[in-house]
């Protein structure tokens, strides 16, 4: 039986009105991913824009995520990162 893995982290951070990419620093391998973003606090408004992977020299696989502000709030927000073995 696979075991699925959840990765959260609460600490995430985005100022006022701004878009950023971040890094999910876990390597990725051939599961299945998925990522979640889900703003703290009170009259906050964040979108998970895009996801990307890249690999480096080493073949080491890396997730990327933007992530944008719709509010002039700074925001904390969880990142949950979901992986579904084969």
């Amino acid at each position: 039986m696979a075991t699925v893995r959840v990765f959260i982290s609460s600490t995430q951070f985005i100022a006022g009105g701004q878009t950023l990419q971040f890094s999910f620093l876990q390597a990725l391998d051939d599961a299945y991913w998925d990522l979640s973003v889900v703003p703290r606090g009170t009259n906050t408004d964040i979108d998970l824009l895009r996801t990307s992977v890249d690999s480096d020299a080493a073949g080491t696989r890396r997730l990327h995520y933007i992530v944008r502000n719709n509010t002039n709030n700074d925001t904390f927000f969880t990142r949950g990162a979901i992986r579904v073995p084969e």
